[in-house]
């Protein structure tokens, strides 16, 4: 069975180690997975036993493996697998049956397809490329924004020259992004966690009207993300600080 969301995963290969070589992924191999047998999501424990149950047995069967964790399109969703070569489509679909699989995957010249454990059916889910991913592109940061009390601007110089063309009937903002919630975060500004000087003291309350329709954001976008919707609040007249 190819179910609909095997056709959006994304693929994260493990970094090799420092002395190991990086895997050859010109070579046609497989994709195969343990994880939720059956295609029904089960506890971690009996995840991990299959998973160290799969690793023994391509270690027994002498077939080169790497880590890779697939993952869901939305990041929802991970499951520990490993890309194996030196199989062919028969053993790749007897192993994935034995771990109660309902498909591996296949890369081959650059394409990424599909295929049953069960029957002949497969489908092309795009090239390798374009599903690799690493940890950082992993969605996890929100963006939010604080209203501050407008005397920031007459206390700070620093404020008012990074602001120029404030608006006087606009509001005085700090943006900033964080893997908390926008709740957590700013009741962490105001208490003095890990806390911006101007967020602490003039922070007066959040603006979600402001942050809520803005996308989650990723470890390697988020800084240039957060200074470029900062940007976008000063061109509409905001006084904003970001760091």
């Amino acid at each position: 069975m190819i179910r609909p969301e095997y056709l959006k995963t994304l693929f994260v290969p493990k970094k090799p180690g420092k002395n190991q070589p990086p895997p050859d992924w010109s070579r046609p191999f497989a994709i195969l997975t343990a994880h939720n047998p059956g295609g029904k999501i089960v506890d971690l424990e009996t995840n991990t036993e299959a998973d160290k149950e799969l690793r023994r047995s391509l270690s027994r069967k002498s077939l080169p493996k790497h880590r890779v964790t697939a993952v869901a399109e939305d990041w929802s969703h991970e499951e520990k697998s490993f890309a194996v070569w030196g199989l062919n489509h028969a053993t790749a679909a007897k192993i994935g049956r034995e771990f109660r699989q309902d498909a591996y995957f296949w890369v081959e010249n650059g394409t990424v397809h599909v295929h049953s454990c069960h029957t002949q059916e497969k489908q092309k889910v795009g090239t390798w490329e374009s599903r690799l991913r690493t940890f950082g592109d992993k969605l996890t940061r929100n963006l939010y924004v604080i209203q501050l009390d407008p005397l920031v601007r007459k206390d700070s110089r620093a404020f008012r020259k990074k602001n120029p063309n404030y608006k006087a009937d606009k509001h005085c903002l700090y943006v900033g992004t964080t893997v908390l919630t926008p709740k957590e975060r700013f009741a962490q500004h105001k208490t003095g966690i890990r806390s911006n000087r101007y967020a602490k003291k003039y922070g007066l309350k959040l603006l979600p009207e402001l942050y809520r329709d803005q996308p989650i954001l990723t470890a390697n976008n988020y800084v240039e993300e957060e200074k470029a919707y900062a940007e976008a609040l000063r061109i509409q007249g905001h006084a904003v600080w970001q760091n």
